[in-house]
């Protein structure tokens, strides 16, 4: 059902999950931390309410990401810096 581009990525599919998926039924199949790992490196995929639903039931806090998207690639400014 959410492979409709085919993709088998294991990751894909749990964010897609995530985002379009049975909530209790993604709280069921996968274990939290695993659930916080894909959120926290994927975190820029979420919308604002979906964002917020999700670290309140990760209970992630600020500082988590906040230090995620400032390691994160995206948000390092390495390419602006390659000028």
């Amino acid at each position: 059902m959410l492979n409709w581009d085919k993709v088998r990525s294991e990751r894909e599919l749990l964010i897609r999950e995530m985002l379009y998926g049975d909530v209790k039924e993604v709280l069921r199949k996968y274990p939290k931390e695993r659930l916080k790992e894909v959120f926290l490196k994927n975190i820029h995929r979420f919308d604002p309410k979906n964002k917020a639903f999700w670290k309140l039931i990760l209970e992630v806090s600020d500082e988590e990401i906040e230090q995620k998207t400032k390691n994160s690639f995206r948000g390092s400014g390495f390419l602006r810096n390659l000028r």
